[in-house]
């Protein structure tokens, strides 16, 4: 039985070194530079190009694995500057639609890609709208209040407003086991959210402490994107409580509800549209994929950001880094 224990675990230690070399073999496969590649129309029906922009999966400033053999892949926030910088450049771009399917992720990336499109909507000074589609919460939502129209689809989950932080503490188990810390500190909360310790009442309030200021940050974002919301009624609505869609409109929290070909037209109606043509524009987006698509929905992100192998293997989330999140996670 020793044995045959011994020999599994240098089976599975050896899969993962091979994945490793692998990994370490092959450099990123993407393309430098993103193409241009046409959804619907073409250039000799009209000259004006509206840019759908996917955003989907857990959003994070970290580059993510693409596979095994493909190496790594930009990060979400990396691929939305560089969409948005070759959209400014581009004069027959009138307008942007994102194309958002995600659960939130990092309060911070969640934050740089509101910037991204504030800072976009500057230099280029043209409508950009939001269509949620299966999730669009928590960070999802953030972002999403850098935008001049929220659409959702009809059967959209969105809201989840609010922040956290993941952790677990093991503590109790280890105790059981005889086995205590022996970490070593320059102050009582420098080792604050240590796994195999307590928190102290202090040390949970510094988290709290900072997680209601980045909730606090939250609702002013939500205060702009959406100022017609009083603030009593935020309050209410941001208790972390997902919405369908039907309840997202009824409170003020998004604009319309509709499909791909309504967001196209709802664009083309907002303050900022320029046409200069009426025939209806062209639907582009940026890929770094040789495949042309047939339709809006074979579109993704040309980005993974599931969890490594590691941490699929995992019962729960570790947040080593103290991270926070602005993310829908009903787990």
């Amino acid at each position: 039985m020793k044995f045959l224990f011994h020999k599994s675990l240098l089976f599975v230690l050896g899969i993962l070194f091979l994945s490793q070399c692998l990994f370490l073999s092959f450099p990123n496969q993407t393309s430098p530079i993103p193409k241009e590649k046409l959804v619907t129309g073409s250039s000799t029906e009209s000259p004006d190009k509206i840019l759908l922009i996917p955003i989907e999966g857990e959003i994070s400033d970290k580059k993510s694995s693409g596979g095994l053999l493909s190496g790594e892949k930009d990060s979400i926030v990396s691929r939305v500057k560089t969409y948005l910088s070759m959209a400014s450049r581009d004069p027959e771009i009138k307008g942007v639609i994102l194309k958002i399917d995600s659960p939130g992720g990092s309060v911070t990336a969640s934050d740089l890609i509101h910037h991204e499109i504030l800072e976009f909507k500057k230099k280029k000074n043209v409508p950009v709208l939001s269509l949620f589609m299966d999730t669009a919460a928590s960070g999802a939502y953030y972002l999403s209040m850098a935008t001049d129209h929220i659409q959702a689809h009809p059967t959209t989950i969105t809201g989840s407003i609010g922040v956290l932080r993941f952790g677990i503490n093991v503590k109790e188990a280890l105790d059981k086991l005889g086995i205590k810390s022996s970490t070593i500190r320059s102050g009582p909360n420098k080792a604050t959210g240590n796994p195999v310790e307590e928190f102290t009442p202090e040390q949970k309030k510094v988290f709290q402490d900072i997680i209601m200021e980045n909730y606090e940050r939250f609702l002013s974002i939500i205060k702009k994107g959406r100022p017609k919301l009083k603030e009593s009624e935020l309050r209410k609505l941001a208790d972390g409580r997902i919405y369908s869609a039907n309840q997202a409109l009824e409170t003020g929290l998004i604009d319309s509800i509709g499909y791909f070909e309504d967001a196209v037209v709802q664009v083309t109606k907002l303050p900022g549209y320029r046409a200069s043509s009426t025939q209806t524009p062209r639907i582009v987006f940026y890929s770094y994929k040789g495949v042309q698509p047939e339709n809006f929905y074979q579109i993704d992100s040309d980005t993974e950001t599931g969890p490594t192998l590691l941490e699929s293997l995992l019962p729960f989330r570790i947040s080593p880094d103290h991270k926070l999140h602005y993310l829908f996670s009903p787990e």
